[in-house]
């Protein structure tokens, strides 16, 4: 268990490295968007300290609506520029392309993968900060 941020959100380690993990399963429609909204308030003031970042957001089972769908482009705007990689869990196809549009739109070069589990997640984030470590370097 790790720094419990929201209802939904905490930092937890993954093999020694720090990731916000947001676990926003089950929820729908505006649920999911005051979800998604507490979160990026949570990180407000945290961000500013950090540019380096890493995300894993589980979806799985999460119905977007119109006001899920503006919070989380509104999240993934305002968040551009201070996470190094995210990784998006239990997205259907069609959720995928829209996340890959909306990514565009805020002409983000965040790194974002899709992986089908958590634990595949974990561990892309884990060697995205890796690489990132080696260039430093």
């Amino acid at each position: 268990m790790g720094e419990k941020l929201t209802e939904t959100a905490e930092i937890i380690e993954h093999k020694g490295v720090k990731i916000l993990f947001n676990d926003f399963s089950g929820l729908q429609g505006q649920k999911l968007a005051n979800a998604l909204k507490e979160v990026s308030r949570a990180m407000i003031a945290r961000i500013a300290s950090r540019k380096d970042w890493l995300s894993v957001n589980d979806y799985s089972g999460c119905i977007f609506d119109e006001a899920a769908t503006k919070a989380l482009i509104r999240v993934h705007k305002g968040m551009t520029g201070f996470f190094m990689a995210i990784a998006e869990v239990g997205l259907r196809q069609i959720q995928k392309t829209s996340i890959m549009l909306m990514h565009s739109v805020a002409k983000s070069d965040i790194p974002i993968s899709f992986p089908d589990t958590l634990e595949e997640g974990k561990d892309w984030v884990v060697e995205i900060h890796k690489q990132h470590a080696k260039k430093r370097d």
